[in-house]
């Protein structure tokens, strides 16, 4: 029997501690506590589940002045809150003295046998995000005494807007036996429940990928949809009913509980009803009205079940409140006549982006749309991969020449982000499953492809260990899905890729999961 080891548990000295003034942004870098922070130390972490459970009573019809619990009500936690310890170094003032009106986040590296300075590469276990943290209170604690030399010590109360880990992602091949195509996108299912109202599914049970077509060669399979609605690497191929023998999808995703595919080549998009027990897509329906003749959708962006955005060719935006009723034109190429490949939004702001460097943003729900000023309009590339988080903060990524962009200010000023490749290969797509974790997909020139992620909101970003392991090479990840619907906790850890294999004719989904015990 092996031999135990004394580290078998997790102490605090397998824990270092970092801050990041100004939250998560890609400009905000961290700060290693005691070194170019002061000293830290994170105490009294409160994280409510509920902020209560009250119980429903009903008459007993069978026995007079006797109760029978019929329900729970469950009503909203508070927020996370949590005391930050520091002790003051020589040599400047420290920050805690002072006003601290801006939030801030925390990271809390945990492993062993590793260097917990190093933000990136230290940590073996997992890291502790503490995001959003605002001071509520301070205490300055005993300043001077008469007769003791202890170390001057401050206490801060923060309220936090969420505690959560993310851990190393362990990458597998999923639905390996039926995907002999290309896969051009994946989503998660938006279905979240404990078990009252079907098979427990924390967002990651369900999920839907569209594959392209074989072309107009022998055996001549049209594209499909592939499935799964255990959780588990097994996938289902599904027939996408009426599809063109050629066709080939561009997106899938869900609206209320509808799968949806566009087909760009069929100026149409397709939808099926997701049974809500199951999972189980339904037959598929052709859907063409609204859509003009040259102007065929390429992408889409849900916002909510009455409000789904296309773009399409010739810089024709669509909006569709009804899934199975079609589109209305809300822009006729009056911002661009260039096509556009994507579209994403938060909030009243929408960003759609394409060919010729074509960036446009909306912050009214797509009634009105402008192009964007200075960097991404200069460069003279295809735009073609869009990320919103909120009506300030957007990502885009270039195709022909892989490059990457942020702003801060809602698209007045850009900032090219470097990162390992930068101005090469294609970088396809960028996805944010919290305000830390982003990720984005590059493929070299090759072509490889390689997945980038960044837990701090993207003021760094790696494509290695510890965070991405096991990484099988292959050509490229055309998109990247993480559960939205899922708590943070869920969203961060879990990741699909939807791509081409390493021979350049078989598509690949990768499945990317944190362990936990």
């Amino acid at each position: 029997m092996p031999t135990l080891t004394a580290d078998q548990i997790v102490t605090q000295k397998h824990k270092r501690n970092f801050i990041q003034f100004g939250g998560a942004r890609p400009g905000n870098p961290v700060a290693y506590a005691g070194q170019d922070a002061q000293y830290l130390a994170i105490q009294g972490v409160g994280l409510p589940e509920s902020g209560g459970v009250d119980p429903i009573w009903v008459a007993d019809p069978r026995r007079i002045g006797s109760y029978t619990l019929v329900g729970r009500q469950i009503t909203p936690p508070d927020l996370a809150s949590a005391t930050l310890l520091l002790r003051e170094r020589h040599g400047s003032i420290p920050r805690q003295l002072g006003k601290i009106n801006c939030q801030f986040n925390l990271y809390e590296l945990t492993g062993k046998c590793k260097d917990l300075s190093d933000f990136q590469a230290g940590w073996s276990d997992y890291v502790l995000v503490y995001s959003g943290a605002i001071v509520t209170d301070k205490d300055l604690g005993d300043r001077s005494a008469w007769d003791s030399d202890d170390a001057v010590e401050d206490s801060l109360s923060l309220v936090l807007s969420d505690v959560y880990p993310i851990g190393a992602l362990g990458f597998g091949e999923d639905g390996a036996a039926q995907i002999d195509r290309e896969v051009v996108d994946v989503v998660y299912g938006t279905q979240i429940q404990c078990g009252d109202c079907g098979p427990p599914n924390d967002g990651t049970r369900w999920a839907y990928a569209i594959t392209k077509s074989s072309g107009a060669g022998s055996p001549g399979l049209p594209a499909e949809v592939q499935y799964r609605v255990d959780g588990t690497a097994n996938w289902i191929d599904l027939a996408i009913t009426g599809i063109g023998a050629t066709a080939d999808p561009t997106a899938i995703d869900i609206v209320g509980d509808k799968l949806v595919v566009v087909v760009t080549s069929e100026n149409a998009y397709y939808y099926a009803t997701i049974n809500a027990i199951t999972g189980v897509p339904g037959s598929f329906t052709k859907v063409t009205a609204g859509f003009v003749a040259g102007k065929a959708p390429a992408d889409l962006y849900v916002a909510g079940p009455r409000a789904t955005y296309f773009v399409g060719a010739g810089g024709y935006i669509y909006k569709s409140t009804d899934i199975t009723a079609g589109v209305a034109v809300l822009s006729a190429g009056s911002a661009t006549s260039n096509d556009l490949l994507r579209i994403h939004g938060a909030q009243d702001t929408l960003v759609a982006c394409g060919q010729g460097s074509t960036t446009l943003i909306s912050n009214n729900n797509g009634q009105t749309w402008g192009t964007t000023p200075a960097a991404v309009s200069a460069i003279a590339l295809a735009v073609g991969a869009v990320c919103v988080l909120d009506n300030l903060r957007f990502w885009v990524g270039t195709l022909n020449s892989g490059r990457l962009f942020s702003t801060q200010d809602g698209g007045a000023t850009w900032q090219e982000k470097a990162f390992s490749g930068a101005g090469a290969g294609n970088l396809y797509d960028i996805v944010a499953a919290t305000d830390e974790v982003i990720f984005f997909s590059h493929s070299t020139a090759t072509p490889t492809a390689r997945l980038f992620t960044s837990w701090n909101g993207g003021a760094d970003f790696t494509n290695g260990a510890p965070r991405i392991l096991n990484m099988p090479t292959f050509n490229k990840a055309n998109r990247i899905a993480v559960p939205y619907a899922a708590s943070a906790d869920v969203a961060a850890n879990n990741v699909l890729l939807a791509g081409l294999s390493g021979g350049g004719t078989d598509g690949i989904l990768l499945e990317g999961v944190a362990a936990r015990l």
